[in-house]
């Protein structure tokens, strides 16, 4: 008898102390960053102690593995609390129309949208009128950016007595002196299309301005007109110059990166994620940035290319209140101070710049205002490839300015054609 009432008050013990014990609730964050890892968890960790919910950050990479989790994910219901499906502007969308991304306009309205670069959340921003009828608003949460400008070695400008350029004219000269002195003078990885397109951009708008870029988005303005043309020639200009390091069209970024690193081409195309890379591949480079060359007499301003690591809250979670919540913390001025600090990244929140330590990315921080504006239209996969194919085959002598143009316009004829019939 005394053993069965032991048992018993065991058993009281047990669930008296499990109901009076109260489970934290849990937020799931999903991420490509890799680099970003170990200071993830150190503010999760940091979050968790001080919270009644727990974060915990699940990383998977490369990122095709991660894109491809995401959407498999989608379709079975089993996204995380915070994720970003890690597309452009139309996958985005599509996650939105199918109830994947919460609206986050009225959160942002509270003042936290004060907080970042205006550039840099209206990637993830759709406006009135949109192409994908999305209602107006903010989607996600940019945690720190990156830009991509062109690095040049110091010491090699400082021997050859060389100048920043600021002008084409100017980058065309300095090229010339590298040239005569042996030096290749820019690498990149262009083997990556992507990155040429970055490259053509800061061209392109230059030429043919916001408005234009849309027209002809929009088939109002073709391929072959004179203003895509001039922007065509630059690239045979910089052929003829020999600009480009040996082998370009070829090179993915990381062998690109190891070709500036080791002091074998004196300016790259390259991420400020640069920073990270070459102080690993050689501790003792020097370096600067500058912003890509402007043209003379060009109608609008220079603009470069500006992202941003966002995470997007599914609408569908227990905790999104709480997911919410975390977000903030996070981009708050003190935990950005840390991301930036760890990372060698540039912080989301405008008011922590100063607190950057490397000079560098001070300079690309600088600049974050002079991004491509985000369009209302985003231009068929299919012509941006022969795009960037084409001007690969400009560089190696096998196309002309004027061909290209002619090829280009009537791959956006051949798109415009399939995409009438499909919507018949």
């Amino acid at each position: 008898m005394k053993f069965k009432n032991f048992v018993i008050f065991c058993i009281l013990i047990f669930l008296f102390s499990c109901s009076s014990k109260k489970s934290k609730q849990e937020i799931v964050i999903w991420h490509w960053m890799t680099d970003r890892e170990e200071v993830f968890n150190k503010l999760a960790q940091k979050y968790s102690e001080s919270k009644v919910v727990t974060v915990k950050f699940e990383t998977y990479a490369p990122s095709d593995v991660y894109r491809e989790k995401v959407r498999a994910a989608a379709q079975g219901g089993l996204l995380p609390d915070i994720y970003s499906p890690l597309g452009d502007q139309r996958e985005l969308a599509s996650f939105i129309k199918a109830g994947y991304i919460e609206d986050l306009t009225e959160y942002m309205n509270t003042g936290w949208k004060d907080w970042f670069f205006e550039a840099v959340l209206q990637q993830n921003t759709y406006k009135e009128n949109n192409e994908w009828n999305l209602k107006a608003g903010i989607y996600g949460v940019p945690i720190d950016v990156v830009s991509i400008q062109i690095f040049y070695n110091k010491k090699i400008f400082e021997k050859l007595n060389l100048s920043v350029p600021k002008t084409f004219d100017e980058f065309i000269n300095v090229c010339r002196k590298l040239r005569e002195s042996n030096i290749q003078p820019f690498v990149s990885g262009f083997g990556e299309e992507w990155l040429i397109d970055v490259f053509s951009k800061s061209f392109e708008y230059q030429i043919l301005g916001e408005e234009g870029m849309i027209k002809t988005i929009k088939g109002e303005i073709k391929y072959t007109d004179p203003r895509w043309i001039q922007v065509f020639e630059l690239f045979e200009k910089m052929r003829d110059e020999k600009i480009f390091a040996e082998g370009i069209i070829t090179m993915i970024n990381k062998d690109a990166e190891r070709v500036f690193a080791t002091e074998k081409a004196a300016m790259a195309l390259n991420g400020s994620w640069g920073i990270n890379v070459y102080s690993g591949m050689n501790p003792d480079l020097k370096y600067d940035v500058f912003m890509p060359p402007k043209i003379a007499n060009a109608k609008y301003p220079l603009r470069i290319w500006v992202s941003s690591s966002f995470l997007n809250v599914n609408p569908k979670s227990k905790f999104k209140q709480q997911a919410v919540e975390f977000l903030k913390w996070l981009t708050e001025e003190q935990q950005q101070i840390i991301l930036s600090k760890e990372t060698k990244n540039i912080p989301s929140n405008k008011n922590v710049s100063s607190e950057i330590e490397s000079d560098v990315l001070k300079n690309f921080a600088s600049n974050i205002d002079k991004s491509f504006p985000t369009l209302p239209v985003v231009e068929n996969w299919k012509v941006i490839g022969t795009k960037c194919r084409g001007i690969q085959s400009i560089i190696i002598g096998q196309k002309t300015a004027k061909q290209l143009a002619l090829e280009l316009q009537k791959e956006k004829e051949k798109v415009i054609s399939e995409i009438k019939l499909g919507s018949n």
